[in-house]
This record gives structure tokens, sequence and C-alpha cells, in this order.
């Protein structure tokens, strides 16, 4: 093989690494939002509330766009059979990747209220579950001046994350009121827990197709 040869074969390989890195590049980024349940659990234990209520959220298993995540569906369950179960929303908060905190907001269809308004508690009957989906106040937009609100940014900004190394943690503090209307041993109780949440960049292989094929 002479220099010419060589010469060629080195322009050849530069070409097709730089082909491969842009479409490596031109594959739209995917995110993964975690919950995790170990720290909540241990909460649970620690303020003997592990057989009164569970608390989930329905994460989507990936985001395939960095403004995806822009409300967060979550599920209180009353366990007991006895007690009701109060969130109070308005002593709730978010904590950003920054550690800012931001007003929890329970959204509800239409809704058109002044956000300056306190929110009323939700209540949990005993063996009951409560589904809503939160967000934060500022990522609320008005569409008119007497239109509804609706959410019109993330929640969290996932296009932070730049590397598939990259992970992130964002929480809520969820504030409830545990409370016995018949009296005796439960009383009027409040309680706190943090729900942690981690956010990672998945790589770029998992954009591939035959990723997600099912066998």
């Amino acid at each position: 093989m002479n220099q010419f040869d060589l010469l060629i074969l080195a322009i050849y390989i530069i070409c097709v690494t730089y082909v491969i890195n842009e479409a490596i590049k031109s594959l739209d980024a995917r995110f993964t939002v975690r919950f995790e349940p170990d720290d909540l659990k241990q909460q649970l234990q620690e303020q003997n509330l592990q057989d009164t209520l569970g608390v989930g959220f329905g994460l989507a298993a990936r985001y395939t766009k960095p403004d995806e995540l822009q409300k967060l569906p979550i599920i209180i369950s009353n366990r007991s059979s006895r007690y009701s179960i109060y969130v109070d929303w308005d002593h709730s908060s978010f904590a950003d990747f920054d550690g800012r905190s931001r007003r929890v907001i329970r959204l509800m269809p239409g809704l058109t209220t002044d956000l300056f308004q306190p929110q009323v508690f939700s209540v949990i009957a005993p063996g009951k579950t409560l589904k809503e989906a939160v967000t934060a106040e500022d990522t609320l937009k008005r569409e008119s001046d007497a239109g509804a609100v609706k959410v019109g940014a993330p929640l969290v900004n996932l296009a932070s994350l730049k590397t598939a190394m990259d992970k992130k943690e964002f929480s809520l503090r969820l504030v409830l009121r545990v409370f016995d209307p018949v009296g005796g041993g439960g009383g009027d109780r409040f309680h706190v827990l943090s729900c942690k949440f981690t956010a990672r960049r998945l790589p770029w292989t998992d954009a591939l197709p035959w990723k997600h094929l099912k066998t």
C-alpha cells in the first residue's frame, strides 16, 4: 500500500467517523425520570405511616422531549380503616434541580381560579385512593385575561442533562393531615413526606428502533 492509498484510507475513515457522529447527534435526546420509593418507604416507617397511606406517581417510561414532563400524576392511597387523610396542597412544595422552592398547584379541568387564593384540601376516605395531577405554580400560563389557566412550561429542565452520565434530582414535599373522626387513638396529626426523583439522560442507543422491539 503506497502513500496515496494511505491518504485515501485516512480520508475515508474521517468521513465515515464524521457521518456516524452527525447521525448520533441527529437522534432525539431521551430522558428517564425515576421516583425513589425506598427513600419514601423509610420515611413512612419512621412516622409509623406504612399501614396508613401509600404514595405513587404515574411517570412515563421515558420522555422523548425535554419539555414533555409538565405535570406530575400523583396517587395517594388511604390504607387505614378509620382515618381520614387530608392533603394540604398549599403547604406542599416542589424543589427543582437547583433546590429552588416552588408552590404546588393541583390541576383541575378548566382551571380559572385566582392562583393567589388558597387551595382546598383534598380528602381521602378510609380505603379509598386519590388520583390527581400537580405542577409548580410558575409553569402555568393564562390563555387570556379571563380564560382558563394551563400548563405552559416544563416542571423541570431536562434539557440541562447534556450527557448520559448526567443525573439530577428534584423533589415534592408533601404535607398531609391524618385525622381520626371518631376520636380515641389517632387524634389529629400532621406529617411531611419528601418524595425524591432522579432524572437522567438516556444513552443515544436508546433511540435505536430495535431497542424497543418486543420479543
